[in-house]
């Protein structure tokens, strides 16, 4: 009796640590299944790791500004600073400007001298955009006879730089700054039936984006178009020849119209567009009036 007790106690034990031994999965394949002896073993897969985020790419910098060595620009905003604001606003400032030509600041400038009869000498713009020599503002501060007392007036006459400078400015169309492209208009020849003019600009153009259709004479006395032959050359980048020529019985008074919008738009190196109206903004056409 007492060994059937016994056998019974070690039958119930092995019970109950077999059942422990298959609650841990131990021996049992991934499916729970006896694992076959047999059979190989195959590894368990590495976990899968999650790559990291790629960084962002750093932007690019913004590309600086050319350094300002301290020399005076071909461009109003240049002259304003190094010229006008320093030394003519002395005398050419507020209310009481002499001759109603106030130079406070580079609005003010612009309006009152771009373009604008000059008040001592009418026949004379104080700016004539392309043509320094028929210029008063460059006539004055030159020294030239024809104008008058040297300016600045009672003071030491500005450095043949500063002076080269302006009339760089004036000659190039009177540029504002260096974002806007303008131009200025000479006539080289009037005579035989042929008008050249030259076109100086205040950038580098791209030449092919001129067409010779957007460039025409006008009668302003009834506003048609004078037939012409027409053919240019680009001198340099900045600077373009337009010949007119076969011409018969010309008005004392013509306009030399380019850059017409409807036709074509002139663009230069940095892709700006002709700002030919100065209007502050690009396009608009150039209007230059012509007698003879």
């Amino acid at each position: 009796m007492k060994t059937h007790k016994r056998l019974l106690s070690v039958l119930l034990t092995a019970l109950t640590l077999a059942g422990c031994s298959a609650g841990d999965g131990d021996g049992l394949d991934n499916n729970g299944q006896p694992i076959d002896p047999n059979q190989p073993v195959t590894p368990a897969d590495p976990p899968t790791e999650t790559p990291p985020d790629e960084p962002d790419e750093p932007d690019e910098p913004d590309e600086p500004d050319e350094p300002d060595d301290g020399s005076i620009k071909p461009t109003l905003a240049s002259i304003q600073e190094k010229v006008f604001t320093p030394v003519c606003v002395q005398c050419h400032a507020g209310s009481n400007a002499p001759l109603g030509l106030g130079l406070d600041d580079l609005e003010t400038s612009r309006i009152n001298l771009i373009e604008v009869d000059s008040a001592t000498n009418p026949t004379f713009k104080r700016v004539l955009p392309g043509d320094a020599d028929n210029s008063f503002l460059y006539l004055k501060i030159s020294g030239a006879p024809i104008a008058g007392n040297q300016m600045p007036l009672g003071l030491t006459p500005l450095d043949q730089e500063t002076q080269d400078t302006i009339k760089q400015w004036i000659n190039d169309g009177a540029p504002l700054d260096s974002t806007q492209v303008t131009a200025g208009v000479s006539i080289d020849k009037i005579d035989a039936g042929q008008i050249i003019a030259n076109i100086s600009f205040s950038q580098a153009m791209q030449t092919s984006t001129f067409d010779a259709s957007s460039a025409q004479l006008v009668n302003p006395e009834d506003n048609t178009i004078v037939l012409a032959n027409k053919s240019f050359v680009w001198l340099d980048k900045k600077t373009l020849s337009v010949k007119f020529s076969q011409l018969d019985k010309l008005p004392t008074l013509l306009t030399l119209t380019i850059n017409q919008p409807s036709l074509s738009s002139i663009t230069s190196e940095s892709g700006y567009v002709l700002d030919g109206d100065m209007d502050g903004f690009q396009g608009g056409a150039l209007i230059h009036e012509i007698s003879h």
